[in-house]
């Protein structure tokens, strides 16, 4: 004679009943297959906060501050264009003019020339730098440009002050050149204009 509990065993934790598997903890019934739960982020994954331009496979944004200092740029630029066709066209003049062998004429045609050249050279530091900055290639040289202009204006400004022969016309443009380049050195100095450039760095490989 059997008694009861030899003939039937109740079925334990997690063991085979005979109505199929009993789920455990952490397990569907009836699927056998544990909940999943959501993974977190990892690095550089979607939804984790990333910085300004990186880890995207779009160009980053220009900021409208690199835009403006681009477009003042251009503007310095085509005045020194401008500035250099008046000296070179005052040198040209003084080719002709007879000092009665002083040599004044010389000396002062040899003086428009290299400043001429001077100037040619900061307007084409001034454009290229203008086109490289609106790439984000670089801001190095629109800033070098601009550190000249504003160095020499800012000479010609002081110079200008204690010449009593300066009409006020030269002294407004030597002023509006000055602005015009701090200008462009302060937009290119600020935050998101350097984020800008660090990420094509960063875009590059660099």
């Amino acid at each position: 004679m059997t008694s009861y509990g030899d003939s039937q065993q109740q079925p334990g934790y997690g063991q085979q009943s005979a109505y199929g598997q009993q789920p455990g903890y952490g397990q569907q019934a009836g699927s056998g297959q544990q909940p999943g739960y959501p993974q977190p982020y990892g690095y550089g994954q979607l939804g984790q906060p990333q910085p300004y331009g990186y880890g995207g496979g779009t160009s980053p944004q220009r900021p409208g501050a690199v835009t403006a200092a681009a477009v003042l740029g251009f503007i310095l630029g085509a005045f020194a264009v401008i500035a250099a066709i008046v000296l070179f066209a005052g040198g040209s003049f003084l080719t002709g003019v007879d000092d009665g062998g002083t040599g004044i004429a010389g000396a002062i045609l040899g003086v428009l020339i290299v400043i001429g050249l001077l100037v040619v050279s900061i307007a084409v530091m001034l454009i290229w730098g203008s086109v490289l900055a609106l790439s984000g290639r670089s801001r190095v040289l629109l800033i070098v440009a601009a550190s000249l202009v504003a160095g020499l204006g800012l000479i010609g400004f002081l110079g200008s002050l204690g010449d009593p022969s300066t009409d006020g016309g030269g002294i407004v443009s030597q002023l509006i050149g000055l602005v015009m380049a701090g200008l462009i050195i302060v937009l290119l100095s600020l935050g998101p204009a350097a984020q800008y450039f660090a990420a094509h760095r960063a875009r590059r490989g660099s």
